[in-house]
């Protein structure tokens, strides 16, 4: 893990890491913990950043609704995208965890049919297909 980037008159010298371990107690959600004694100063001249998703972060607005998390700590809905707080739904990398864009398209769709459903009692919005990406 990077803990800061070295640099000298706006240019960047060098970064910082430690080398982590994920850790859980009592069955929650894996923690990133860090290495006593592995820390490493690394030269540098370039440094590209990338980052991925790890996950919804739940110490705001997911806290204060309440919402259960599955196992991987992602919001667990239904079959329709409802979450376990009354009137709350979830979908796309909340829901599924990291996916791409089409994934996104698709849950935001389908949850707005929830929704549609909920709201009015029925819904006249298409839902997929057949062979079209499967529910998940």
């Amino acid at each position: 893990m990077t803990r800061r980037f070295i640099g000298e008159a706006g240019h960047v010298t060098g970064l910082e890491t430690v080398e982590v371990e994920w850790k859980s107690a009592n069955g929650a959600r894996p923690q990133m913990a860090e290495v006593p004694g592995t820390e490493k100063i690394w030269p540098a001249g370039l440094v590209l950043l990338a980052m991925g998703f790890v996950g919804p972060e739940t110490d705001g607005i997911v806290a204060q609704l309440g919402v259960q998390l599955d196992d991987r700590g992602n919001i667990k809905t239904g079959g329709d995208y409802r979450t376990s707080a009354a009137n709350v739904f979830a979908c796309g990398d909340m829901r599924r965890g990291q996916s791409l864009v089409v994934w996104a398209i698709s849950e935001g769709r389908e949850a707005a049919r929830g929704v549609d459903q909920h709201l009015m009692g029925f819904t006249l919005l298409p839902t997929k297909g057949e062979g079209d990406l499967p529910r998940v």
